[in-house]
């Protein structure tokens, strides 16, 4: 059976690792879809990181952790109609049984609107793993690589992430 796991990966981190090993070591999934949501939306404190370097950064972590011919990895961009959502999803990615999320709202929205089976996933670190702790270490420059997989610091150095996080940050406003 095919699962969708789906997130922002504002970056990736060993958090998600966690949470595909965990969808894998489901008796009845043999692949997983990886939907990185919010692909249009980049140069944010929230979304600093381009749907581009987002699937390259998931893409490179598969590769080095996973057989990658158990995955379609994709972007996918907001819609901002929650009544549709689960509708254009469904149309985009190829075909999936269940979701699996812990987000109340994707929730919601797979099992009634778009009539899938959708599972959780037990929480790892939570302290650590989130995306929004990592940016905030990340603008303060400190405490942020080891939450994140080695495999992946080379392009969060190259994109100049650290460096975009914390002009981001800045503001003019008094």
């Amino acid at each position: 059976m095919r699962a969708l796991y789906l997130g922002r990966f504002n970056p990736p981190h060993k958090g998600h690792i966690y949470s595909i090993e965990y969808i894998l070591a489901q008796t009845d999934i043999d692949e997983i879809i990886i939907l990185i949501g919010s692909g249009e939306k980049a140069y944010s404190l929230k979304n600093p990181f381009t749907g581009g370097e987002r699937l390259e950064m998931v893409t490179t972590i598969v590769r080095e952790h996973f057989n990658i011919n158990l995955f379609y990895i994709t972007a996918i961009p907001d819609i901002n109609r929650n009544t549709i959502w689960a509708a254009n999803v469904i149309d985009l990615v190829p075909s999936f049984e269940v979701v699996f999320t812990n987000n109340p709202l994707v929730q919601q929205l797979f099992s009634k609107l778009g009539k899938k089976e959708v599972r959780k996933i037990p929480l790892n670190n939570r302290e650590d793993f989130s995306g929004k702790v990592i940016r905030e270490n990340m603008k303060k420059g400190d405490g942020w690589r080891d939450s994140l997989p080695e495999i992946i610091l080379p392009l969060i150095d190259h994109y100049k992430g650290v460096e975009r996080i914390k002009t981001l940050s800045q503001t003019d406003e008094a």
